[in-house]
């Protein structure tokens, strides 16, 4: 798929732009958008996903003093800068300034993905066996459980991932959603939605319920929330080269542009 650099800029921005209600209610998370820079940051949780720089966008003359801005940004708080370079940062050759000021390329990349015009999109069929919902913030803890098993993560992570989650339940535009297989919950993911676009994030199933259609009833649930919400693009963000990518590519979404992340050891 190939897009204009304003279209990746226009993504890219969405995407944070959709988050910043959330880092308002959300303790221990900031987020700080400009012409220059995106700066996300979390005190609760360190990492990369949550505490890094992007969309750098300057001149030749800018660059190192921006790059020297957002170290210490995050030295000043004691966290590991990341910055992760998509195709619409400027100049050209972040990449290469960013090794030589002791930055290391992370292995693989992020592929964002995107549906254009979800109200064409034909939704496949749903299993009547699994139920989706919007949770309660008394649930908040159980999604954080859901998606760390999903993931194979230590599950001692999940109440840090809950107290983040909770303050958002609820807001407008945001949607957290469970899966049940027979009454069991085995799926979750999230949907926020900012104007025209709609993100979707967070969304696992527990190994062992895999293939038994929960994927598919969230993802249908979510679409549908997103076209009450005015949505025109869904997008969201995996590992490119993955399995998942081109499972993704199954329900029409097409991958947009990847990006980069580079951190400061």
């Amino acid at each position: 798929m190939s897009i204009s650099l304003q279209r990746v800029t226009e993504l890219e921005w969405a995407n944070y732009a959709a988050t910043l209600p959330i880092a308002a209610v959300t303790p221990g998370l900031e987020l700080t958008l400009s012409d220059e820079v995106i700066l996300s940051r979390s005190t609760l949780l360190p990492m990369p996903d949550l505490n890094h720089a992007c969309l750098l966008r300057t001149d030749d003359q800018g660059i190192d003093a921006l790059i020297e801005r957002v170290i210490d940004h995050y030295a000043t708080h004691n966290l590991q800068p990341t910055v992760f370079v998509s195709p619409a940062c400027t100049p050209t050759d972040l990449p290469e300034r960013l090794l030589a000021r002791g930055f290391t390329r992370q292995e693989g990349a992020e592929a964002w993905m995107v549906i254009d015009d979800i109200w064409q999109v034909e939704l496949p069929k749903t299993s009547p066996r699994v139920q989706v919902r919007e949770i309660t913030a008394g649930e908040a803890l159980t999604v954080a459980q859901i998606f760390m098993t999903a993931f194979e993560l230590p599950l001692e992570f999940a109440p840090w991932m809950a107290e983040l989650l909770t303050p958002s339940v609820g807001l407008p535009g945001v949607y957290h959603y469970l899966a049940f297989l027979d009454n069991e919950p085995v799926g979750t993911c999230s949907l926020v939605c900012h104007q025209t676009f709609g993100v979707l994030g967070s969304a696992g199933v527990i190994p062992s319920r895999r293939g038994s259609s929960v994927a598919t009833n969230l993802a249908v649930r979510a679409v549908l929330d997103a076209r009450q919400s005015g949505v025109r693009t869904l997008m969201l963000q995996t590992a490119a080269g993955t399995m998942l990518e081109r499972f993704l590519r199954i329900y029409g979404f097409k991958t947009a542009f990847t990006r980069v992340g580079y951190t400061l050891s």
